[in-house]
């Protein structure tokens, strides 16, 4: 018995961290596609499409923004947290993306890097302008069609220097 219990902690000891080591399987085509959803973002927001910035994401996709409070899931969600019909008109005057990493494993896919934003937003006849720059995290999925699509998307701005 003694034996078997050896055996058993040597066995997961050596090959605990091969089955804990995800495994980038992404195909130079998918790598392609996901830059791609992410030109199209900013494309897409610097245009002021929301329509076209709702087709990047699925369905059933999460928005995590920094203090939120509370996750946005879903078309639903997307729409209140972004384009809410009540809320003042906003204009994305500037959005660079720049990808740092991106791995996955053909079906399921990361990608992460920094941004940058600029808006302004009229509220009766004031214009005010802000912008920030952040990090963010974003999960994908593929499609049936060999589309990905954004289905969760966290983002951060960058703490303010003293």
């Amino acid at each position: 018995m003694h034996f078997r219990k050896t055996v058993l902690v040597l066995v997961l000891f050596l090959a605990g961290p091969a089955l804990g080591r995800a495994q980038n399987t992404l195909s130079a085509d998918d790598v392609a596609k996901i830059r791609l959803v992410h030109k199209q973002y900013e494309e897409a927001w610097l245009k002021g499409d929301a329509g076209a910035v709702r087709t990047l994401f699925t369905d059933d996709s999460v928005l995590l923004p920094p203090h939120a409070g509370k996750p946005w899931i879903g078309r639903k969600g997307l729409n209140e947290f972004w384009f809410a019909p009540d809320a003042p008109p906003t204009k994305i005057t500037k959005l660079v993306v720049t990808l740092r990493s991106i791995g996955g494993d053909g079906q399921l896919a990361y990608a992460w890097g920094t941004d940058e934003v600029a808006w302004t937003t009229v509220q009766g006849d004031k214009t005010t302008s802000a912008s920030h720059t952040g990090t963010f995290l974003n999960v994908l999925r593929k499609q049936p069609n060999g589309e990905w699509k954004i289905s969760h998307h966290m983002w951060d701005d960058a703490l303010a220097q003293p």
